[in-house]
């Protein structure tokens, strides 16, 4: 009986540690999430790398230091979490976030694989299709890029930015009637970038 009596209390012992490491780590993550929330990204970042440290196998810790990273301009680093959070846990925003982060390093093939994946979750956000159009413009996507934004505008009519760049791509497949139509559309809801273009091939 003092036999097993003398396991269960080692068996306790042991598991103490564990469960001390793991709330430790959860805590470390929450205060991370706290810091975040008052825009102290750089003392968010050092209570989730701690809390990494301790247990590297929550998606969610990874996602959130992205987020943080990214806030700070370190789009790399937040490339990095972001594929490690997907790694752990399949999610569709960590690819869209992830596809926003390629943006700022211009790897718009990345952005574009990055958005598909996340089709499901943004397929109703004009904001979406103005993103992957605008991908696909700069890859010379011309076509698709035109489709992208059709369907931006669909959705949001009065998207001065999405008739621009629509006619840019207009423009490049030489379809001159159809840009010009673009960039006044554009002019009219105040997008004054249109201008210099209107004068240069509409007149």
């Amino acid at each position: 009986m003092r036999s097993k009596t003398f396991l269960k209390a080692l068996l306790i012992l042991l598991l103490c540690p564990i469960i001390s490491f793991s709330q430790t780590a959860r805590e470390l993550a929450s205060s991370g999430i706290s810091k975040a929330k008052s825009k102290d990204y750089e003392g968010a970042i050092q209570d989730y790398d701690k809390a990494i440290l301790m247990d590297s196998t929550k998606a969610e810790t990874f996602y959130n230091r992205a987020i943080a990273k990214g806030r700070l301009k370190d789009f790399q680093g937040a490339i990095s979490d972001y594929t490690k959070s997907i790694n752990l846990k399949e999610d569709l925003d960590a690819y869209y976030n992830r596809a926003l982060m390629k943006v700022e390093i211009k790897d718009y093939p990345g952005v574009l694989e990055d958005l598909n994946k996340s089709f499901e979750l943004k397929k109703d956000k004009p904001t979406f299709y103005f993103l992957r159009g605008d991908c696909r413009f700069l890859t010379k996507d011309y076509k698709g890029s035109i489709l992208d934004f059709n369907k931006a505008l669909e959705l949001k009519p009065d998207y001065a930015q999405a008739y621009f760049i629509r006619g840019l791509a207009e423009l490049s497949l030489n379809q001159k009637t159809e840009a010009c139509l673009d960039f006044n559309k554009a002019k009219e809801l105040n997008y004054t970038k249109a201008d210099e273009f209107i004068q240069k091939y509409c007149q």
